[in-house]
């Protein structure tokens, strides 16, 4: 007896996801190269800024391969910003209220693209 597996393929949202994480993830790591340049604590600066780019390169990987867990980190560091960002619309303003809410919006649209039921079926077939 044969069973047929149907493959889900990966919904274009994700995979415009993962671009921006690695972007996200070049910019980090083009920082730590201009921190490296600097003299005495900006190296502090540049290790966690170059651990940072790597931890996204990890993750978007894991998105491009619908890892769970991948989904996972994405979904809660998205939780924290959208908290942090409410935060920061509730108790500033001008300027800061501004970017929070740039910063909200962008949360609540990757937790939206995650949630899909494309991106579910895709994550839900890889577990």
């Amino acid at each position: 007896m044969t069973t047929s597996v149907t493959s889900v393929k990966r919904p274009v949202l994700v995979t415009v996801l993962v671009v921006l994480i690695v972007l996200s993830g070049i910019s980090s790591v083009f920082t730590a190269v201009v921190l490296f340049g600097l003299p005495g604590p900006a190296v502090v600066a540049a290790v966690f800024a170059l651990v940072v780019g790597l931890i996204h390169f990890a993750v978007a990987k894991g998105l491009l391969n619908g890892n769970p867990t991948a989904r996972a980190v994405v979904a809660v560091v998205n939780v924290v910003q959208a908290a942090v960002a409410i935060v920061t619309l509730v108790n500033t303003d001008g300027t800061l209220q501004s970017s929070a809410l740039r910063s909200l919006v962008f949360a609540v649209v990757v937790l939206a693209v995650l949630s899909t039921p494309a991106a579910n079926a895709f994550f839900a077939q890889r577990r």
